[in-house]
């Protein structure tokens, strides 16, 4: 799928000037902004939202090649994707306690002023 969009002249000069930084073209700085706007705004949910080993693999496997700078386009997508799948399961086996941080603000809470 194709566009054409007019960018503001800042805009134009920001890409530009990122492209002569990193070695990349325009075009693929504006693919890996889309990519990454769609992977925030769109998300993963439904069936295919269960974290599991094989998913990990390939996350890994793509933060390699994020690495080496061979990944795709399509890939950083995936990758995304697969980034914040890990995030959700992370937090829902590790959320961070709130017991002591609880304790801690009640007794801030209890001090007269300063």
């Amino acid at each position: 799928m194709k566009y054409e969009i007019d960018l503001p002249a800042d805009l134009q000069q920001c890409l530009s000037a990122r492209a002569s930084e990193t070695g990349q073209d325009v075009v693929h700085l504006i693919q890996l902004a889309v990519t990454r706007f769609v992977a925030e705004e769109v998300g993963t949910d439904g069936d295919d939202a269960q974290w599991t080993q094989a998913k990990d693999d390939r996350r890994c496997e793509l933060i390699d090649r994020e690495i080496a700078g061979t990944i795709s386009v399509p890939e950083l997508t995936e990758l995304a994707g697969l980034q914040k799948l890990a995030e959700r399961h992370f937090d829902e086996i590790a959320s961070p306690p709130m017991e002591e941080a609880l304790k801690l603000h009640k007794r801030l809470l209890s001090q007269p002023d300063a």
